[in-house]
């Protein structure tokens, strides 16, 4: 048996019923028996001294816990409970005082305990019942939330593998078209261009697929991503790019500004005919980094609209 069908049978919610009810009436019979040896008597009287205690405390799980135990109406709670607590301990002492020696005739049956030690065995039963349904609930809602933090995190690492995988192509494509131009022309930063692309693309492949990487490497390849992009602008176009702050031993999803960054480039420049401008700041705290970008899209643009300028993660 596997440890994924021990699990299935420990949530059974039948199977914790009868195992709690079958303790508990093996203890209530070694309590009620009247000699060293049980008798028939002793199994008639446990159970039909049981039959409240279980009406008691299902009524107490199915109606007024749910219905009653909200914010608001704790004081109506506590005086339900109050009352089912002196009706069942009432009826209790009916049923035997009147009513068993009908039912079991040639049984000599009689209520050992008076009314207030009635009650000390339904205040155990409906105490004992009430904190295991509280402790499961409490326990079913930690495993329910750990599992959606689960789930949003394989969300955003899906999310992440995407914008990785539109990275990729783009950025190489980009990068080697202008380093494609500047070779024609002869420039002389075509060689360092080249090496800033192979860092950036070393990176991309070696360093990407960790979960977490250090934020020295994350802002190197910044670096050179930004340089890339400056050889795609024109002299009258303007490019800010300032990191501050301390850097030390941070991790940070790799990749994870760069999208913002890219996204920048893509609505910033505009082509030939207009001057473009595009601003980077980066601001590194102990626990967090603080990213805000500006380009020259007016307010009436949609994606300025629908996109903030200043974005703050975790590290």
């Amino acid at each position: 048996m596997t440890m994924h069908h021990i699990e299935n049978i420990l949530r059974n919610s039948i199977l914790q019923h009868l195992t709690f009810w079958t303790f508990s009436l093996f203890l209530l019979l070694r309590h009620f028996q009247a000699s060293s040896t049980l008798a028939p008597t002793d199994f008639v009287y446990t159970a039909i001294f049981s039959v409240f205690l279980v009406l008691a405390v299902y009524l107490n799980l199915r109606v007024l816990i749910p219905t009653l135990f909200n914010p608001g109406r704790y004081g109506l709670f506590a005086v339900s409970l109050c009352l089912l607590l002196i009706a069942m301990s009432h009826l209790q002492m009916v049923l035997f005082d009147h009513i068993v020696e009908q039912l079991f005739p040639g049984y000599y049956l009689i209520s050992y305990f008076d009314f207030w030690q009635t009650m000390q065995y339904f205040i155990v039963f409906l105490s004992i019942s009430s904190l295991l349904h509280f402790s499961k609930s409490w326990f079913m809602y930690k495993e329910t939330a750990a599992r959606l933090v689960e789930i949003r995190k394989e969300k955003v690492e899906a999310e992440l593998d995407a914008l990785k995988s539109q990275i990729n192509p783009h950025f190489l494509f980009n990068s080697l078209n202008s380093i494609y131009a500047m070779v024609l022309k002869q420039a002389p930063q075509a060689p360092t261009a080249m090496i800033r692309l192979s860092d950036a693309m070393r990176y991309i492949i070696y360093e990407s697929n960790h979960d977490k990487v250090a934020l020295q490497k994350e802002l190197e390849f910044m670096d050179n991503y930004v340089e890339l992009q400056r050889l795609r602008m024109s002299a009258k176009d303007k490019l800010g790019y300032r990191v501050a702050g301390a850097i030390r031993q941070q991790l940070i999803a790799p990749l994870l500004l760069i999208p913002i960054v890219e996204n920048c480039f893509k609505y910033g420049i505009k082509g030939e005919t207009e001057a473009s401008f595009v601003d980077i700041a980066i601001e590194i705290g102990e626990a967090f980094i603080v990213m805000n970008t500006s380009n020259n899209i007016g307010l009436v643009d949609d994606v300025e609209k629908t996109r903030p300028k200043e974005r703050v993660f975790k590290t």
